[in-house]
């Protein structure tokens, strides 16, 4: 209820209000502000009144009932708000209200804490506790890492290598185990047997299929074998499908694989743990194992097709005489071939006794008008071949020893005829200088 109370008249008399006569204000009549305005009434039946210019008018009749909805509704929520608290006057405040007909007072207070109030000895009990639990338990692990780094050294198994023999592999490995299977059965049969249900697991070292026939000591097949899948969807195909098939005239038992470790588990013979590097290499390999790859079209060329191939155009004979030949020829035929197209690549295999040398183009029209004009055309009184290449052969030949040292030692002729040459040269030249000067004195 809001302490505000319009100005008016001392001397008024207190009378219900009449249409244009002055409203009088006493303690029966109670004010709201509703909706942005001043609202009274006088008791519980009156007819509400609004406040306009200083003065209290009815309200119209058809605001009446909405105008009094909204008066109960913010009386009822006064109502429950004020229910646990009563009005002190002296304090000019509400208070709550007292659950028993016991005076609140300081006593009061006190026993209540000294019953419901908060035990700081046993919280401070309970983080002491908590304190000396978490030292303890950090000291433990540094004398365990401490035991662990000596057992290390004396080549003895650590506890968590021992725990690591132990692990299920659950997910981890998608495999079926195969039993009652032929004697006579070879690796190929049993891995085609397989790869009927799905993609076999290659090895991430050997990249190897991963399935194996089991042996005995002496080497004799025992009847049983293990075969590991991509998907984990392939085992159960498997144990549907292959369970209880025919494979060389004996009924096969398919089941998922469990495994488990036989004997003491020894740490130095478990693998080194693959690389990050080496563990996306071997995802990419099996994603593309699963890829889709859209047919080739009818005019497809391989990348291949763009090199050309060109033999007998030097002799091992001409190689040898000549060590400058190798770059003189690389040069020509970057000259030659530009008239064909642009020129990627010139390659002269030197050691090749075909004399062979690849000229690379960008497209394989380019490669195909070189192939056009040069297969068949005469060159110091040699025919040349040019085809495209296949794509697999290989012209590098590697040299041996003596054929390294061979080259070696013409080439150092080469240099040193050279120079001696160049130096012949220069003695002409000064003696013709000396002639000259000569005849000039003469």
């Amino acid at each position: 209820m809001s302490d505000f109370v319009p100005e008016t008249e001392e001397n008024e008399e207190e009378t219900k209000p009449e249409p244009n006569k002055p409203v009088v204000v006493d303690q029966n009549f109670a004010r709201r502000f509703l909706n942005n305005k001043w609202y009274g009434k006088y008791g519980e039946d009156g007819a509400l009144l609004e406040h306009l210019n200083d003065d209290w008018v009815p309200v119209a009749e058809d605001e009446q009932e909405f105008l009094s909805q909204l008066w109960f509704e913010q009386e009822e929520q006064e109502k429950n708000a004020h229910k646990h608290y009563d009005w002190d006057e002296e304090k000019k405040e509400w208070v709550p209200k007292p659950t028993s007909s016991e005076e609140v007072n300081e006593d009061f207070i006190a026993e209540y804490q000294a019953n419901y109030g908060v035990q700081y000895d046993d919280i401070y009990k309970k983080m002491d506790e908590e304190l000396h639990e978490k030292a303890a338990k950090a000291q433990k692990e540094v004398e365990e890492k401490k035991e662990q780094k000596k057992r290390k050294k004396q080549g003895l198994p650590t506890e968590e290598a021992k725990k690591e023999g132990w692990i299920d592999l659950g997910d981890k490995v998608h495999a079926v185990y195969v039993s009652n299977l032929p004697s006579n059965i070879t690796d190929d049969e049993f891995q085609e047997f397989m790869s009927k249900c799905g993609v076999i697991q290659p090895d991430i070292r050997t990249n190897k299929p991963k399935c194996k026939l089991y042996r005995d000591e002496h080497g004799e097949l025992k009847g049983d074998g293990r075969c590991c899948y991509i998907k984990k969807e392939s085992v159960e195909l498997a144990c549907n499908i292959l369970d209880g098939s025919m494979l060389l005239g004996k009924e096969v038992k398919v089941e998922e694989a469990h495994f488990e470790m036989k004997g003491d588990f020894d740490p130095s013979r478990k693998r080194k743990k693959l690389t990050a590097t080496q563990k996306k290499r071997y995802m990419e390999q099996q994603n593309k194992l699963f890829e889709w790859t859209p047919d080739k079209p009818r005019n497809y060329r391989p990348k291949s097709d763009c090199t050309v191939i060109v033999k007998n155009l030097f002799t091992l004979e001409m190689m040898a005489k000549n060590a400058a030949l190798m770059l003189d020829l690389k040069e020509e035929m970057s000259e030659s071939c530009r008239k064909y197209g642009t020129v990627k690549k010139v390659v002269v295999y030197d050691n090749h006794p075909d004399g062979v040398v690849s000229v690379t183009f960008p497209t394989t029209e380019e490669s195909d008008m070189a192939v056009k004009y040069l297969n068949g055309r005469v060159v110091d009184g040699r025919k040349l071949t040019a085809e495209l290449w296949d794509g697999k052969t290989k012209y590098k030949i590697q040299e041996t020893e003596e054929d390294e040292e061979r080259r070696r030692k013409e080439f150092e002729k080469f240099i040193e005829g050279k120079s001696d040459g160049q130096s012949s040269k220069d003695g002409d030249d000064d003696e013709k200088e000396d002639s000259e000067e000569d005849d000039h004195e003469e």
